[in-house]
């Protein structure tokens, strides 16, 4: 698989998205990418939702969807947009900062996965759920609040995994995130949690604002404020230089006493083993 292919990806739903996430997780883990750390953790999310979706696992049994197709065909439009931006010349202003930092030998882990998170989260998610929304739908109060509750019952399912996370990044990437894990107990948790709540209520209503001008073709305005706004917290997020210090400088303390991680070696996690999982489409 090479650069071109991998950003011709167009998950048209949850099972090509996870798919295509394991190839090219496999791509950036064979070149030492740091691209991968935000890919990592996005990968983890969307399986906590496809066994969500199918009830499988723990959701065996139980219903935690108002309408879970709506969210299968969401998790591939969400999943597009990221396989969008990695093509030359594409991504937003918040994108391109995450892509020059993973360029960066010396950028920390926590920093690709937050410029990650921002980018995806604030630019892409407005505009996938926004195109996975009826034009009709707009006008129907009742869809539209059902549909908010199946956006705020992916944000427990987030909340869910966010342990595991911190256990893998750690694992695979960067010791020094586990020390610091444990010193701070779960108060890391708790805020991240209270955090991607905060962000993906603002990104509902950001939806809706670009749905509404999708319709009156008006879409680049809100576009643009998006862009915009997902910019200005990747600059707060690279100009907090003592941060990224302090934790390269923790990991290399705790690296001293580890065997360097082979990225090749890393063993990516799979979907439930009762899940079908569909091929990757490509864009032609």
């Amino acid at each position: 698989m090479q650069e071109t292919e991998i950003a011709r990806q167009r998950p048209h739903d949850i099972d090509q998205a996870i798919e295509a996430m394991r190839r090219t997780l496999e791509y950036y883990h064979a070149r030492h990418d740091k691209r991968a750390i935000f890919l990592r953790l996005y990968y983890i999310m969307t399986l906590e939702v496809h066994a969500a979706i199918n009830g499988l696992g723990d959701y065996a049994g139980k219903r935690i969807f108002a309408d879970p197709e709506w969210v299968r065909r969401l998790s591939g439009r969400f999943s597009t947009k990221y396989f969008e931006s990695l093509a030359p010349g594409n991504p937003s202003r918040a994108w391109g900062c995450a892509d020059a930092v993973a360029k960066d030998p010396r950028s920390s882990v926590v920093e690709n996965a937050l410029l990650g998170i921002n980018a995806h989260i604030n630019f892409d998610l407005p505009r996938a759920i926004a195109e996975n929304l009826d034009p009709a739908e707009l006008e129907d109060y009742r869809t539209l609040q059902l549909r908010k509750f199946d956006h705020d019952q992916v944000n427990n399912l987030l909340i869910r995994v966010l342990n595991q996370i911190q256990d893998t990044l750690a694992a695979s990437y960067e010791p020094g995130i586990a020390v610091a894990d444990a010193l701070m107990g779960d108060l890391d948790e708790r805020m991240s949690g209270e955090a991607l709540k905060h962000y993906r209520e603002r990104v509902w209503w950001n939806a809706l604002s670009f749905a509404a001008a999708l319709v009156d073709k008006r879409d680049d305005l809100v576009r643009d404020k998006l862009d915009w706004e997902s910019a200005q917290l990747a600059k707060d997020l690279t100009g907090s230089k003592w941060l990224w210090f302090s934790e390269r400088t923790l990991n290399a303390a705790v690296s001293a006493f580890r065997k360097k991680k082979d990225w090749t070696t890393i063993t990516l996690e799979r979907p439930h083993p009762d899940a079908a999982v569909e091929p990757v489409l490509l864009q032609r």
